[in-house]
């Protein structure tokens, strides 16, 4: 009946541990599944995956999208009776989908986010690009390290000895933000000579040992540091005079650590985290910068492209005038009313116009080339033969009514991007500053340690002993070091606070610089519209002159050389018209740039900008 029950048991032990793999299975089911969409959201990235319910989350990689390399569906869109026909607006927008550069600047946010990450679990931040750690946050530290995981101990797992006695405690910080598990489980077999049998009774003594060692680790967020061991050891001996054999022995363990001076506070703990933070906000800023510089440096392309189609208008009818001319001089000549010598200079003012034609379509197409790396990733067959014809003119770009300048440069520097990154920056070293002022003073630190052992014949007897505390040991530490010069520490305070001062004097710069920058945008837009009508007048006045002068030339009181004059006056003045309005153009968005207004001009909206294709929900400022 005994031998029955104790199967009906073993039954039901096998079928607990079968039902339990089971579960642990179904909750880690993703772990052998394949990830249906692998594009994560900002929160995975800056705070890691949960480790509940599924255990093995935290040991899988965080799956990231593919690079995408193929253009945006909106190119398509502006293809219209084979060409490629997009307003200024759309193009802007066209940039923003496919543009490479973008692209890799969205990269740097995602980093901000990762490294964050590594932040909270205790780690030194490793900086981002364009945001690099303050010097001082690793002050009076040989490398990089900010937290100390100490592994398992050998404690309450030696061999069993015959007298005891007091012994000194040490202690320090333990473990990181992230807990940590630490488990060593060995076997051992030892077999050693004896120079006496007085102790032992045998001149060789045999001994196996099975060994487990465990240790569990924090830093919490205020500085202390606590940590919980337990070790057991099965030993078996062949010495003659042992209690127990073989013998059960285990120690438990709970420590804690505090800094009292030096170290302690959650500003200093968490320093990396607040810097990583910031670093989010300022790579969160950036990319606006990279934006408004990736818009503006195309919308200056567009502008360039319709100025040098314009040009190439003007050198076609300078073309086609002097076809004219030399087709009317041939005339002349047959009828003798000119010399011969004149058609050598009309056929010379007709290559010399071809060649100007020939130029003005190079630039063109140039241009046209740019543009569509622009808007596309890769410039394949689909828009390589298609040409570029937009639907704006340089005329159609005017200027948006806009508040007066001195109300402008009261509102806009504060909200800057460039300013806003400049504060972040100053944050950053005034975090440094507040952990080198703390690093000044001396280190004093209390240590507790609270301990049980047990000794017993099995493992039952070793485990009442054990929750008894029947063998108890504690002891309290009281820690105290400083520098007696401190020459390290002053300096790295002092190169602290003055890299602080430094900042605060590139916040101000920074601020007088962005109200220049928008006095220059609007007195250069000022000064652009009325260029602009005196390049027109330049232009009619010079229409009429080269009128006027082709008409004397067809009633013989002008000469050849008089009408080619003029109607070089005229090209100079088409040209310097041409470029006006493009200078004006550009004014225009550089006023737009200034006062913060391009993206909103255009239809842009910034946190479709900033995601992309990389992941999935708002981002975080």
């Amino acid at each position: 009946m005994r031998e029955k029950r104790t199967a009906t048991k073993r039954h039901k032990i096998h079928k607990a541990i079968v039902l339990c793999i089971f579960c642990l299975f179904v909750a880690n089911f993703s772990v052998f599944a394949a990830d249906v969409n692998p594009t994560p959201d900002l929160e995975l990235l800056s705070r890691g995956k949960p480790v509940f319910p599924r255990l093995w989350n935290a040991y899988r990689p965080i799956p990231l999208p593919p690079i995408d390399r193929s253009n945006g569906p909106k190119v398509s869109r502006y293809i219209k009776e084979g060409k490629l026909a997009p307003s200024l607006s759309e193009f802007m927008q066209l940039v923003v989908e496919n543009n490479l550069t973008l692209q890799a600047a969205r990269y740097n946010y995602l980093i901000a986010q990762v490294d964050l990450l590594r932040a909270r679990s205790g780690q030194a931040a490793r900086g981002v690009p364009t945001s690099p750690l303050p010097a001082a946050m690793f002050a009076g530290a040989i490398g990089a390290g900010v937290g100390n995981i100490s592994n398992v101990g050998n404690q309450g797992t030696g061999g069993t000895t015959i007298t005891a006695q007091a012994r000194q405690v040490f202690g320090g910080p333990r473990g990181i933000a992230d807990p940590t598990l630490s488990i060593n489980t060995s076997w051992d077999h030892v077999v050693a000579p004896l120079n006496s049998t007085r102790v032992s009774g045998v001149s060789t003594v045999a001994t196996n040992s099975a060994v487990l060692q465990t240790r569990f680790q924090q830093q919490l967020p205020f500085g202390t540091s606590y940590s919980v061991s337990y070790n057991m050891q099965r030993q078996m001996t062949t010495q003659a005079r042992i209690l127990y054999n073989p013998a059960y022995t285990s120690w438990f363990s709970l420590d804690f650590y505090q800094p009292l001076m030096n170290g302690a506070g959650r500003a200093i703990t968490k320093r990396f985290q607040n810097v990583a933070e910031n670093n989010r906000r300022s790579l969160y800023l950036a990319f606006i910068g990279d934006l408004t510089a990736a818009l503006q440096g195309a919308a200056g392309t567009y502008i360039d492209f319709l100025a040098s189609r314009e040009r190439q208008r003007v050198a076609e009818r300078a073309l086609a005038l002097a076809e004219t001319i030399h087709r009317s001089t041939q005339q002349r000549i047959e009828v003798g009313t000119m010399a011969p010598s004149d058609l050598i200079t009309a056929e010379l003012q007709v290559a010399t116009a071809r060649r100007d034609l020939i130029i003005a379509q190079t630039n063109t197409q140039l241009l046209e080339v740019r543009l569509k790396s622009l808007i596309t990733k890769a410039i394949g067959p689909d828009t390589a033969n298609i040409p570029f014809e937009p639907t704006d003119e340089l005329a159609d770009i005017q200027e948006t009514p806009t508040d007066p300048v001195d109300v402008l440069v009261q509102r806009r520097p504060p909200n800057n991007p460039g300013v806003r990154r400049a504060q972040i920056t100053l944050e950053n070293d005034r975090i440094a500053e507040a952990y080198t002022r703390s690093a000044l003073r001396p280190t004093f630190s209390v240590f507790g340690q609270v301990n049980a052992h047990s000794l017993g014949a099995g493992a039952n007897p070793m485990f009442r002993q054990m929750l008894r505390y029947a063998y108890p040991e504690y002891g309290v530490v009281f820690q105290l070091s400083f520098s007696v010069k401190n020459r390290a520490a002053q300096a790295d305070n002092l190169r602290a606070r003055l890299e602080v001062q430094r900042q605060e004097v590139v916040v101000q710069q920074t601020l007088a610089n962005v109200a220049n920058n928008i006095r220059t945008a609007v007195a250069n837009l000022t000064q652009m519209g009325p260029q602009v009508e005196a390049a027109h007048r330049a232009v009619v006045t010079s229409q009429e002159i080269a009128d006027a002068e082709q008409v004397r030339w067809k009633l013989g009181f002008s000469t050849l050389d008089n009408v080619y004059q003029r109607e070089l006056d005229l090209v100079r003045a088409h040209v310097a018209e041409t470029q006006a309005r493009a200078n004006y153009a550009k004014a225009v968005m550089a006023h737009e740039q200034a006062t913060g207004q391009l993206q909103e001009n255009h239809g842009i909206v910034f946190e479709d900008a900033l995601r992309g294709t990389l992941w999935k929900g708002p981002a975080v400022r």
